[in-house]
């Protein structure tokens, strides 16, 4: 009897040491052909990804639209704020005096114009005649003719009208052709136009040549001044 005993236990020993065996082995492979609980392989297993929910609604905004935020009172602009930029002001500069060059005064000469004729630059004077005459008794108008260089120009008719003379009938000299008139008034060429009485009103003086106006129309007004009867005016060729 205890023999058979024996024999039981160590049978059972062995089975025990099997079966350790068997759960070592299945720890190590859990693939082991004699695990009746075998894992699943990774392989086998495909996971099934789902798709990425695509957005149906919502604003379309162009593909260059930036977002521009712009401060009010209260805000404090962030770091994607589009930043104000506040022009610098230009430097001011303090004007510097230039000197303005003094140029030598021209002698007198005539203003072109399209006429042949004008008179001088000199001014117009207006003095008491050289005769003497009693006041109120006497009125003129008297000068010089000149070229081109300033030198005396006899052979130019003055015509003259206005006041008592009308412009039908208006007076006319011809430069130079008095002596007594070329030593009164100190030239070659020298004219003088009597008009009568005094008085106050325009007279014109105009130039010819060949019957034809080469001067535009140069006006003079009288006076009834008694120091003032003779108008001095002279008159230069342009071209």
């Amino acid at each position: 009897m205890g023999r058979v005993l024996n024999q039981l236990t160590l049978l059972l020993l062995a089975l025990t040491a099997l079966l350790a065996l068997a759960y070592a082995i299945i720890f190590i492979d859990p693939q082991f052909a004699l695990n009746p609980f075998k894992p699943l392989a990774l392989a086998a297993v495909t996971p099934t990804v789902a798709p990425s929910p695509t957005p149906t609604s919502g604003p379309t905004r162009p593909p260059t639209w930036t977002p521009t935020l712009t401060p009010g009172p209260t805000d404090t602009p962030g770091p994607t704020d589009t930043p104000t930029v506040t022009p610098t002001p230009r430097a001011t500069h303090t004007p510097v005096a230039t000197r303005t060059p003094t140029h030598s005064p021209t002698p007198p000469g005539p203003t072109f114009a399209p006429f042949k004729f004008t008179k001088t630059n000199d001014p117009i004077v207006y003095m008491k005649d050289l005769y003497g005459t009693r006041c109120g008794d006497w009125t003129g108008v008297a000068g010089k003719v000149l070229d081109r260089d300033g030198e005396p120009l006899p052979g130019v008719s003055i015509v003259g009208w206005g006041g008592p003379i009308p412009e039908q009938q208006p007076q006319v000299y011809v430069s130079g052709s008095s002596l007594r008139h070329n030593t009164l008034y100190g030239s070659d060429a020298a004219y003088e136009i009597y008009i009568g009485a005094q008085g106050e009103f325009d007279f014109i003086i105009r130039v010819y040549e060949n019957g034809q106006p080469v001067s535009d129309y140069i006006r003079l007004r009288t006076s009834n001044d008694c120091n003032s009867d003779l108008i001095l005016l002279n008159i230069q060729r342009n071209h």
